[in-house]
């Protein structure tokens, strides 16, 4: 794979990411959602906590609020989304 397609894919994944969080203000969404090459063959994807640092209540069910969380499971549907698209964009396949 070359770098460049490497560095289109990462940045495909972290567009999925962001598609996929919720927008309220759009701090979560524009400015804490970040991606990072540490070496040629690395890609970080990650939500900086310290920018959004609600991130977890995001995903996660409200237990102390009433109601259902319409966000619930976000990330982790994202990031099952991410393994998907990068297994057929590369013929790979998911093993659990």
């Amino acid at each position: 794979m070359t770098s460049n397609r490497f560095i289109r894919l990462c940045n495909e994944c972290a567009d999925i990411l962001r598609k996929r969080s919720p927008y309220k203000t759009g701090n979560l969404r524009i400015n804490a959602i970040k991606i990072e090459f540490p070496n040629a063959d690395t890609c970080r994807i990650y939500v900086d906590e310290n920018v959004a640092p609600y991130m977890l209540y995001t995903n996660e069910e409200w237990i102390n609020r009433s109601g259902d969380n319409p966000n619930e499971g976000w990330f982790d549907e994202a990031a099952q989304e991410i393994m998907q698209y990068l297994a057929n964009k590369t013929q790979g396949e998911i093993k659990s």
